[in-house]
């Protein structure tokens, strides 16, 4: 008898403990509908689990992840400069819980990192470096209470993947704020992370949360195409727009143009769904890139329908692209004009457009199908261009000179001829030492991976280094980036 109380007692104390973090059904179910982009119908599941338990502090944590996704997609400054004030309030109610719970210090780190995300796509960069190292310490404290809580693997894998993915030169400013990563040992936590979370009851909801941020992590910071293939496989089908959109971009990067337009294409459409209108630029740039002139439709809809600012630039340059190969000169030059009155310079695609509004270079057509053929992965396509063409002509434009150089090495390094990638990266590099376009940098990059994939450590860090010191052109944040993961793997 004496025992049965006291175990009854026992679990009472639990069950008290942890009311105040509550991952319940409702909370399960708020959170899959807000991975789902259905922020509605998650917002009513919130409401009905603050009436029946007032005191649950995942309430705000999924009220959070819902703002957090909605800024992040419609990239709205007043709605970020609306719900940035409601951060603290939620911390504040977090912090002032004393529950003796993982989803504490989870819940703060989380807040913090996912208004980090927000603050980098507005440029108040000083404090998001200030919420990153937050969560970090939040996130690496808790682990150590709390060493089997999954959802918290799934954010320090992100964490030491893209803090991993600084060079070694730069270690030293990650060595006073006490922040340490590993890139390799990120993507093998958030790996082993889903292997678990998917036959794991209870953290099974978060799983599709967990796969959209390691695939664009390695996408972007890992160069094994290998595993990019398998994890195409395993979320193709899925009916999460962020899945649909994760996957079309592995396929458009993997040279499958028709597998990423396809994914767009069937996606999920319905009012329920947060509308996610850059999946309607990213079908337009597959469709262009197969030359296809129903992208102008594509374009002009993303153009008209998204209120944020980026990437609208870039839609009004690839319509006069279009233009242009419609041999429509009269409507070439006006979308090249309004270019100006439209979006924003974060992005590197906008940076290109602006230019091409700005220098008012005549664009080659023939060279501007050899790069649409490549970027859909149709590389034989994209070879017959660029040999059609009479070099001797090119080499009155340094622009087109250099680009048919880049645009002949990116062919055969897909083609597999990597004795004639390496030649034709090497002279555009060698072409290009008083200009600042990004044909030297990427073909810096290209070379990196190049030599990383023979074993060549020496060579590879030599590109590598090389494509980072490349400074004041475009792509050069994206490119550094991936240059410094390259050289964290090498390390």
């Amino acid at each position: 008898m004496r025992f049965t109380l006291i175990t009854i007692f026992h679990i009472l104390l639990i069950h008290s403990a942890y009311a105040n973090f509550d991952w319940n059904e409702n909370c399960k179910q708020a959170y899959t509908n807000t991975i789902q982009l259905k922020f509605d119908k998650a917002n009513g599941i919130l409401e009905n689990e603050r009436s029946l338990n007032p005191t649950n502090s995942l309430v705000y944590l999924i009220e959070n992840y819902a703002d957090y996704l909605k800024i992040q997609i419609s990239e709205e400054k007043n709605e970020f400069d609306k719900l940035k004030s409601l951060k603290d309030d939620r911390l504040s109610i977090i912090k002032d819980d004393d529950s003796e719970s993982p989803w504490k210090l989870y819940s703060e780190a989380e807040i913090h990192l996912q208004w980090a995300a927000n603050r980098l796509k507005f440029g108040e960069y000083f404090t998001a470096a200030y919420e990153i190292n937050k969560a970090f310490r939040l996130l690496t404290e808790n682990d150590k209470k709390y060493p089997h809580f999954l959802p918290n693997k799934k954010s320090l894998g992100v964490l030491y993947s893209l803090i991993g993915s600084v060079p070694k030169q730069y270690n030293w400013v990650l060595s006073i704020i006490g922040m340490e990563g590993n890139l390799d040992n990120g993507l093998k936590l958030m790996r082993t992370t889903i292997d678990k979370m998917k036959t794991d009851s209870i953290y099974s909801s978060m799983v599709e949360e967990t796969y959209f941020l390691y695939a664009f992590l390695k996408m972007n910071l890992d160069n094994n195409h290998i595993d990019l293939k398998n994890l195409l496989e395993e979320i193709e089908n899925s009916d999460y727009l962020l899945l649909n959109f994760a996957a079309s971009r592995i396929a458009t990067k993997l040279g499958q143009n028709d597998l990423a337009i396809s994914i767009l294409e069937n996606r999920i459409k319905d009012k329920d769904y947060y509308p996610f209108h850059y999946l309607d630029y990213l079908i337009a740039v597959g469709k262009q890139n197969k030359l296809d002139s129903d992208c102008i439709e594509y374009f002009e809809n993303y153009v008209q329908n998204f209120s944020g600012l980026n990437y609208k630039k870039s839609a009004l340059m690839r319509i006069s692209w279009q233009y242009l190969l419609m041999d429509d000169e009269l409507n070439f030059k006006k979308y090249r004009n309004e270019v100006n009155d439209i979006g924003a310079l974060f992005v590197g695609a906008d940076k290109e457009a602006q230019d091409f509004h700005k220098n008012k270079l005549k664009t080659h057509k023939e060279l501007l199908k050899a790069r649409l053929y490549f970027d859909g992965g149709y590389y034989e396509n994209s070879l017959q261009e660029l040999d059609a063409l009479n070099l001797k002509e090119l080499e009155n434009t340094i622009y087109n000179y250099l680009e048919f150089n880049y645009r002949k090495a990116r062919v055969y390094e897909k083609l597999e001829n990597t004795y004639e990638a390496i030649n034709f990266y090497k002279q555009t590099i060698e072409k290009e030492k008083n200009e600042t376009f990004y044909f030297s940098p990427k073909s810096a990059l290209q070379l990196g991976l190049i030599f990383e994939k023979k074993g060549d450590k020496n060579q590879a860090s030599k590109y590598f280094q090389s494509c980072i010191d490349m400074q004041n052109h475009l792509y050069e944040k994206s490119l550094e980036q991936k240059a410094k993961a390259g050289l964290e793997r090498l390390n």
